[in-house]
């Protein structure tokens, strides 16, 4: 079919795309010489209406997909059984492409950072008890060694994202079940947070690439949650470290400094 031959064009273009705006916004945010985490207001409003001209033809492809499996799906000849799995396949395509719209709207969208100073204990464990229903029906065990910490500055929305992205990384990693480590202490000035999983851990192979744009070991992964993990604690002054060993499992090591002056 020439159209699923077209469409695969159109996929490779979305994909160019966005990846052309991920690394414009990066220099822009490397540029600047403040903590922030945001893009200017004209690039924002840009990639939002883009984002709404690229979502527009998809939704209309979806529908006319889901018509055309209907059609195929009331007789289905042996002639027309290859055109149904590659309509479907092409469907998937459509919904891995909205996922990824959706997290690049995530990252690009990042709102300034809006310090303020709070309880990271009480932030952490907010998060934790927010996912804690997805944990018990994953059979997933929760050990957390949460010190008590010094007040600290950082924007409370943005970190419990950061978290919460680990979290569900870890959850995603252990499909049968295993054991999250959460731990959090106070090293000289900085915090040092742990999120550690039992999982299938990630290939030596693939460890330098983690944090590129639409790099992911999952099969519906959008590759973009530990770019926006890393862009946030970056903007907070911290650091991202990851130790894995594959079929054992994977440690993330967030550092925030205690001491980040503030603008």
């Amino acid at each position: 079919m020439n159209w699923f031959f077209l469409f695969s064009i159109i996929v490779v273009s979305i994909i160019s795309f966005i990846t052309t705006r991920f690394w414009l916004i990066r220099r822009s945010r490397e540029k600047s010489k403040t903590p922030s985490c945001s893009v200017d207001r004209s690039t924002g409003t840009m990639i939002r209406k883009l984002i709404h001209e690229i979502r527009n033809p998809l939704n209309s492809m979806s529908l006319h997909l889901q018509l055309l499996t209907e059609d195929l799906e009331i007789e289905v000849p042996s002639d027309y059984t290859n055109d149904l799995e590659r309509v479907q396949r092409i469907q998937n395509e459509i919904q891995r492409l909205e996922q990824l719209l959706s997290s690049f709207q995530r990252y690009a969208n990042l709102p300034h950072l809006q310090f303020e100073v709070v309880d990271l204990k009480r932030v952490i464990e907010d998060v934790i008890n927010f996912n804690a229903p997805e944990t018990i029906q994953q059979g997933i065990e929760v050990n957390c060694q949460i010190e008590d910490l010094p007040p600290i500055s950082l924007d409370v929305d943005q970190i419990k994202q950061a978290i919460l992205n680990l979290i569900l990384n870890a959850n995603q990693s252990m499909d049968k079940g295993g054991k999250l480590y959460i731990r959090a202490k106070l090293l000289d000035a900085q915090v040092q947070i742990e999120i550690e999983d039992t999982g299938v851990g990630i290939a030596p192979c693939y460890q330098d690439k983690i944090f590129d744009l639409f790099f992911s070991t999952k099969h519906d992964g959008t590759g973009i949650g530990l770019v926006l993990v890393k862009e946030i604690i970056e903007g907070h002054g911290g650091e991202v470290q990851v130790e894995s060993q594959q079929h054992q499992g994977t440690k993330v090591i967030l550092h925030l400094p205690t001491d980040l002056e503030v603008n």
